[in-house]
């Protein structure tokens, strides 16, 4: 018999959760319409409660702790009023699926056999999202899109939520009605306020259906203009176009093939040009962007 595979679009979407590993992490966790929910590891309807027992996927952050939110900023919960339980929590997840799926047909049910497939050839157990949109023409296909954490202020609160990035080059942010966005617009939306990367000190924060808190932010914020660059780069990618990083890439190899100033001058304007924050992300988890910062700003010999 020969070997085939097909595969096979799931769709669903995203609902506020809170993952704790060591500290507390913001995560937009993707629920499907097979009841099917990536909460950093696969897992289906029934594996739910077991992760919500052990303490992996949270509702809420204790007052005094601190929430990681990525590519934004770390915020101290002073005070907060959260809306679920473990149970309600889990009741809130199944009546996602509900909405998708109101029949609850063909509920994914996770096999022994998988994990053990999985994890014999060492393969990622996950189910990660795909950002996507209605293209609007004819048919039903949907545009490869990117997301990105940020804050939206709206009628009087401020908002954690989610702004997307879409292969046709337009944006939209999740609970703002302002429908499909260029990057001009986005650009207002930054300089009058409107999306910020941070919240002021002692200001309430909604995030979403979890419930609200006091925060101060208790590390540096990502700059609106790094968060801008970000997203134009999340933009790019997804259209298949060179982005910031590609560039700083490309102009790294060519200064490791020819070290004169040139190459080197030409390395440092792409090595700023990438957000700050995303520098990390030229290298591997071991090296980061260690080289290039070695390059441009000290003496030090490469050592081979």
């Amino acid at each position: 018999m020969g070997k085939v595979y097909r595969r096979q679009m799931i769709e669903g979407v995203t609902v506020p959760a809170i993952i704790r590993n060591g500290s507390y992490f913001w995560h937009s966790m993707a629920v499907y319409e097979d009841g099917t929910v990536s909460c950093w590891n696969k897992v289906d309807l029934s594996g739910v409660p077991q992760k919500i027992a052990s303490g992996w996927l949270q509702f809420s952050v204790p007052v005094g702790q601190t929430l990681s939110i990525y590519a934004l900023c770390c915020v101290k919960i002073l005070s907060a009023d959260w809306r679920f339980d473990g149970k309600s929590y889990y009741d809130y997840i199944i009546e996602t699926v509900r909405s998708m799926n109101p029949e609850m047909a063909n509920i994914y049910m996770t096999t022994q056999r998988e994990h053990d497939k999985w994890e014999k050839y060492r393969v990622s157990f996950s189910a990660s999202p795909t950002p996507c949109k209605l293209s609007g023409n004819f048919g039903y296909d949907l545009l490869k899109g990117d997301n990105a954490n940020i804050f939206l202020y709206k009628d009087g609160k401020l908002i954690l939520t989610e702004l997307y990035a879409y292969k046709d080059g337009t944006f939209s942010v999740d609970g703002l009605d302002e429908g499909y966005l260029s990057f001009e617009e986005l650009g207002k939306l930054f300089k009058d306020k409107t999306l910020r990367t941070s919240p002021k000190s002692g200001e309430a924060v909604s995030f979403r259906a979890l419930g609200a808190a006091e925060v101060e932010a208790v590390s540096k914020p990502v700059s609106a203009k790094q968060k801008l660059s970000e997203i134009e780069n999340k933009s790019l990618r997804v259209q298949n176009k060179p982005d910031a990083h590609d560039r700083c890439i490309a102009a790294y190899h060519a200064y490791l093939v020819e070290p004169s100033e040139f190459y080197k001058e030409k390395l440092r304007e792409a090595y700023e040009a990438v957000p700050e924050h995303e520098r990390c992300f030229l290298g591997d988890m071991d090296t980061r962007d260690g080289d290039y910062r070695r390059i441009l700003y000290t003496n030090d010999k490469r050592e081979v």
